[in-house]
């Protein structure tokens, strides 16, 4: 049997540029015609500023473990970030933060490991209404699994390491990322957060109650999920970023979205090109299939140049 799992990403401060449908000055609608998601005010200023299209976005408000709350920018289904992150993302003038790395990268010097707290405990409720929940022992076992496929990398001063509580008190200033499960999700599926400009690892992934009840029965899929998304959180954006083609040949998009520009790739990876170049098993595609959960030997490479030994 083969299956289909859709990979929701991260969006890095300048991501947004390339993967949602842009409003070009001919036939512009206004912005109330064009705010069918009742997106407020300043949100959809931005995306206008950006020149996306506001009817790929929506705004969620997602409860931390600690019981805190942050709005959510969601776009294109598939990526996140805080609003604050969103707010201050760039106009794109030039297209150079048009890369397949993330923007902003780990500081090895203060990070010399990715603490990361993963929450296995009850359901937390706001109300009568359940706002996180525990990752199941299958997923657990994704994270270890993950844990290992970026830490087995040879040549990679970047290392991560994770611990389970069953509590959501955690020592937030030690530990950088937290992993647990978002209720809203569907799917087999996740988000991340991006390192930020202080040179932090991503401050959180989420998982989907799909995946993280279906763990145990798709161990590999549940590695290759929270290794995509651990990806994400330590400076990787997705591999065919420039065309989702991997999501088009899983059949969940009709076309590949081609950009015209050249991205600027990690050294020691291969770009995306629909129909000419393409890695059908690396880890940080946006979309897969079949697979056998680890990194391929680009995406290894990858972690090697952006934080080599020396």
């Amino acid at each position: 049997m083969k299956l289909n799992f859709l990979k929701i990403g991260a969006v890095a401060l300048t991501s947004l540029l390339l993967v949602t449908t842009s409003c070009s000055d001919e036939g512009l609608e206004t912005a109330e015609e064009l705010n069918s998601n009742q997106l407020p005010k300043d949100i959809l200023s931005k995306i206008l500023d950006l020149k996306l299209d506001p009817k790929g976005f929506e705004v969620k408000e997602v409860t931390n473990l600690d019981g805190t709350t942050n709005q959510i920018v969601i776009t294109s289904g598939d990526m996140a970030m805080t609003k604050e992150r969103f707010l201050q993302i760039p106009s794109d003038k030039d297209g150079l933060s048009r890369q397949y790395q993330t923007e902003f990268l780990i500081n090895t010097d203060i990070h010399e490991e990715v603490n990361i707290i993963v929450y296995t405990g009850d359901p937390i409720l706001n109300g009568d209404t359940v706002v996180v929940t525990g990752l199941s022992e299958g997923a657990q076992q994704g994270v270890r699994d993950a844990v290992e496929n970026w830490n087995s990398v040879w040549g990679s001063k970047l290392r991560l390491r994770a611990d389970f509580s069953s509590s959501p008190n955690f020592d937030a200033d030690f530990y950088e990322t937290a992993i647990s499960v978002a209720p809203f999700l569907n799917g087999f599926g996740g988000f991340a957060d991006f390192p930020d400009a202080d040179g932090n690892p991503g401050n959180f992934v989420r998982i989907s109650p799909g995946a993280s009840n279906d763990a145990a029965d798709f161990p590999d899929a549940i590695e290759h999920l929270i290794t995509h998304e651990l990806g994400h959180a330590i400076g990787f954006r997705h591999t065919d970023w420039n065309s989702r083609q991997s999501c088009v040949d899983q059949g969940l998009e009709d076309e590949p979205s081609v950009e015209t520009n050249p991205p600027a790739i990690i050294f020691g990876t291969l770009p995306s090109i629909p129909g000419i170049l393409e890695q059908e098993d690396s880890i940080m595609n946006a979309c897969f299939g079949q697979t056998d959960g680890e990194l391929n030997f680009f995406d290894e490479n990858g972690l090697r140049n952006l934080y080599p030994v020396y």
